[in-house]
């Protein structure tokens, strides 16, 4: 008697990088995978297992048996799953990445690509150069894990740029992509904005997907907007900028 096992996918999450220009758009990772301490937080439906790897976590349906060779009509055969919500955090162990906390629901037919965004110490610095700044809120404490962007347009081309701080509410944007200005300019006028949860002040992880737009203060009053004036390929600090530093609060 032939006997076969068949183990369905209930979906799958895979690491991915957060494109360094301020999109929702994500990239493969470039390298080795990264090291990831993983830990589910929330129980999984009866039947359903994960199995965790360095690319990320696979969701396992409960086995089907034949007691045949499976054809191809059986292999096309897709099972009827119900929606399986993954919730947890991923802590990397190489610094590569900022640790995160992360609520999903993939689907066989859509695996869901999680992004995770480089860490201070792996932010890669190149000859555009950078801005580094300390983030806080209105009333007080850091504004970890805060994102901040920036963007500019030369001649009807779009650049943009942004970078997650840390839970101290230190950041590093990198300028990478930004070409050179023409002799006669020494700046780009660029827009800065934010996304952040107060809540979210000084945890040791958080969850980058509950982040909203808040209104940004370089000294003077809030807005949803700032225009700093910033010089390619320095590494330009709060000092350089002629500001007291960033604050952010709730819109």
């Amino acid at each position: 008697m032939t006997e076969a096992i068949r183990i369905p996918s209930a979906g799958a999450v895979f690491w991915a990088e957060a494109m360094p220009d301020g999109s929702s758009a994500v990239r493969a990772i470039a390298g080795p995978p990264p090291n990831l301490k993983v830990t589910l937080t929330d129980p999984l439906p009866s039947g359903i297992s994960a199995r965790i790897g360095s690319r990320g976590i696979v969701l396992l349906a409960s086995a089907i048996v034949y007691d045949h060779v499976p054809t191809q009509a059986d292999l096309a055969s897709v099972p009827s799953l119900p929606a399986v919500t993954v919730a947890g955090s991923a802590e990397p162990l190489d610094g590569r990445f900022h640790p995160r906390q992360f609520r999903v629901t993939p689907t066989p037919a859509a695996p869901t690509y999680l992004p995770l965004r480089p860490s201070l110490q792996a932010t890669r610095i190149g000859e555009a150069g950078a801005v580094v700044l300390t983030v806080t809120w209105q009333g007080g404490g850091p504004a970890s894990w805060c994102v901040l962007k920036l963007s500019c347009t030369r001649n009807a081309t779009t650049f943009g740029f942004s970078g997650q701080a840390d839970r101290n509410g230190d950041v590093i944007i990198p300028l990478t992509g930004l070409p050179p200005l023409a002799p006669a300019q020494t700046q780009d006028s660029m827009t800065l904005t934010a996304l952040g949860l107060a809540a979210q002040s000084d945890q040791p992880l958080a969850d980058p997907d509950a982040l909203a737009a808040v209104q940004v203060s370089t000294g003077g009053a809030f807005a949803t907007q700032q225009t700093l004036s910033i010089t390619r390929g320095r590494i330009t600090d709060a000092a350089a900028l002629g500001i007291a530093g960033v604050t952010l609060q709730p819109v």
